[in-house]
């Protein structure tokens, strides 16, 4: 008989941290585990060696920047004008990108995004069903700077925007 082709998930996974890759790595090993047909295509800026350590299951690495996050002069110090820079930079999505990012998942079947915004754009461009697991949301962390820079304002709008557009969320507990 001839093998089946793999069920593929999209997976955009923020860069900010281990915890959201660790977090989604969980994610796509239990799946896995129900479905041993599962492959994982992996759009994130966490490095390939990451999941290679993390996850039994076949994947494909495509590295990409699916959010900002907030940019760091230190790992308990924010760097607000930095973040600006880089979200002016990001946000809003480009559509070539997004159209783009959509033809790529076209043979997937669900789209998991572990706070990466972008990912819910991707799925609803392709109109295929995604899942936002979250602690937070960066427009929510966003929201709590606008006393030191109102130019955030536009930034959180606009990602808040996008988490109307996801069909299931998943809140976690920090």
């Amino acid at each position: 008989m001839p093998e089946l082709p793999a069920r593929r998930i999209a997976c955009f996974i923020s860069p900010h941290g281990f915890g959201h890759a660790s977090r989604a790595s969980a994610i796509m090993e239990v799946l896995h585990r129900y479905d041993p047909s599962l492959h994982f295509e992996l759009f994130t800026k966490v490095p390939r060696w990451f999941f290679r350590q993390s996850l039994t299951g076949p994947f494909t690495y495509h590295a990409l920047l699916t959010d900002v996050g907030m940019a760091q002069a230190s790992p308990l110090h924010e760097d607000l004008s930095k973040t600006l820079q880089l979200l002016n930079d990001f946000l809003p999505f480009r559509d070539d990108q997004i159209t783009s990012l959509a033809k790529k998942i076209a043979k997937c079947e669900l789209v998991l995004c572990d706070i990466a915004p972008m990912g819910i754009a991707v799925a609803k461009k392709a109109g295929i069903p995604s899942v936002l697991v979250e602690n937070f949301t960066w427009d929510w962390i966003y929201r709590g700077y606008l006393r030191y820079d109102s130019r955030i304002e536009r930034h959180a709008t606009y990602l808040k925007g996008l988490l109307g557009d996801v069909d299931y969320r998943i809140q976690t507990e920090p």
